[in-house]
C-alpha cells in the first residue's frame, strides 16, 4: 500500500449534474472544513486544499455556488468524483477527457458511489477492481466488462485508484484516505467528529436486496418453486428434475436469466431469508438455519459470512427492529 503524504493536499471534488448531495457533503467535511480542535493534529491547519469543480456553470441552481471550471482539475493531486442519482446516461465528454489526463499525470483518482461510471468511461478502471452502489453494479459490469466489479465491498483500492460503494460508504473511503495520508489518529479524530466508526465491519453485501431475474418465464417459474422449497435439501439435480430440463440446459438458461449459477442463487436467497428472520424475529440461529435450508447453524454462519462479510449475530445487532 502506498504511503501518501501531504503532496496530495490539493483535492478537486467533481460535481456532476444530478449529483448525490451526500456524496459531495462527506468529502467536503473530510477534506475541507475541520473544526478547530481537530487542526491541533496538523500544526499548519487543515492539511488539504479543496476545490469543487463542475462542467455545469456555477450560476446553475442545481450545483453548489462555489464550483469552479473543470480546468482546475489540472492542478489537483487527488481527484474525487461524486456520484449521480442516475448513472445510465453518458458522463460529460470534457469531464471524461480531463479525468483521463489527471490520471495520466499521476493524480490519485477516487470515486464515491456511482462516480465510478465517470472513471470507467475514462478508461481508468480498465483491468482494475472497483465497486459502486450495489443497485448499479450490474450496469457497471455490463457497460465496462474490462472492470472487475466487487459489489460486496464498501470500498476498493487498486493501484492508486479508489472506488466506494453506495452513498454512506463514501465516508468509509474518505476516512481510509485520511488514514493513508495522515495516520490513524487523524482518521479517528475525524470519525468521532462525524459520529462514525473509523472502520465498519462487513461490506456492502449486508445491505443488498437480491434483484429479480430478467426475462425467461420458465426460469421465473423454477425460481418460484425454489423459493417455496427453500427450507428443503436442494441440489442442481433435484431442481433439474422439477424443471424437466437437463442440468446442462438448466445451467445455461438460469445463468442467462439471473447472471449466476443455480446453487449460488439458492445460497443468496437462503441468506436473504436468514437476514429477514434475523431482523424480524427472535428465533435462534439454529431455527433460522433450518428454516432457510442450511441444515445447521454452522453452515448458516459460513454462508452468511461469505456473502455479507459479517456474522449473523452482528447483523442482528445492527438491523433487528
Amino acid at each position: 500500500m502506498d504511503n501518501y503524504t501531504k503532496d496530495l493536499a490539493k483535492v478537486a471534488l467533481v460535481v456532476q449534474p444530478g449529483f448525490v448531495p451526500l456524496d459531495v457533503a462527506v468529502p467536503q467535511q473530510v477534506f475541507g472544513y475541520w473544526p478547530t480542535y481537530t487542526t491541533a493534529l496538523w500544526p499548519g491547519g487543515v492539511p488539504y486544499e479543496l476545490t469543487l469543480v463542475s462542467a455545469v456553470p456555477a450560476e446553475d441552481p442545481a450545483v453548489p455556488r462555489e464550483v469552479e471550471p473543470l480546468d482546475r482539475l489540472d492542478a489537483a493531486d487527488t481527484v474525487i468524483v461524486a456520484g449521480v442519482q442516475d448513472p445510465t446516461g453518458p458522463p460529460d465528454a470534457e469531464l471524461v477527457g480531463r479525468l483521463r489526463d489527471a490520471h495520466s499525470r499521476g493524480s490519485r483518482m477516487v470515486s464515491i458511489c456511482t462516480g465510478a461510471f465517470a472513471l470507467a468511461a475514462a478508461g481508468i478502471l480498465d483491468g482494475r477492481m472497483a465497486t459502486t452502489h450495489w443497485r448499479w453494479a450490474g450496469l457497471l459490469r455490463d457497460r465496462h466488462p474490462s472492470v472487475t466489479v466487487r459489489e460486496a465491498e464498501l470500498y476498493v483500492e487498486d493501484t492508486g485508484v479508489f472506488t466506494s460503494a453506495g452513498v454512506l460508504a463514501g465516508t468509509d473511503l474518505c476516512l481510509h484516505l485520511l488514514r493513508l495520508d495522515h495516520g490513524q489518529a487523524a482518521a479517528n479524530t475525524m470519525a468521532r467528529y462525524l459520529v462514525s466508526p473509523p472502520h465498519r465491519e462487513g461490506g456492502q453485501a449486508q445491505y443488498i436486496d437480491p434483484l429479480p431475474p430478467r426475462g425467461d418465464q420458465v426460469i421465473t417459474e423454477v425460481i418460484t418453486w425454489i423459493l417455496e422449497h427453500l427450507d428443503e435439501p436442494l441440489t442442481l439435480e433435484s431442481v433439474s428434475r422439477h424443471s424437466h430440463m437437463s442440468t446442462r440446459t438448466l445451467r445455461r438458461r438460469f445463468r442467462a436469466a439471473t447472471g449466476t449459477s443455480v446453487m449460488n442463487w439458492v445460497a443468496v436467497q437462503r441468506v436473504a431469508r436468514a437476514r429477514n428472520l434475523l431482523e424480524t424475529t427472535r428465533l435462534g440461529v439454529d431455527d433460522i438455519a433450518h428454516r432457510c435450508g442450511f441444515g445447521s447453524a454452522e453452515s448458516l454462519r459460513i454462508h452468511f459470512t461469505a456473502l455479507t462479510r459479517t456474522s449473523p449475530s452482528r447483523y442482528r445487532r445492527t438491523f433487528a427492529g
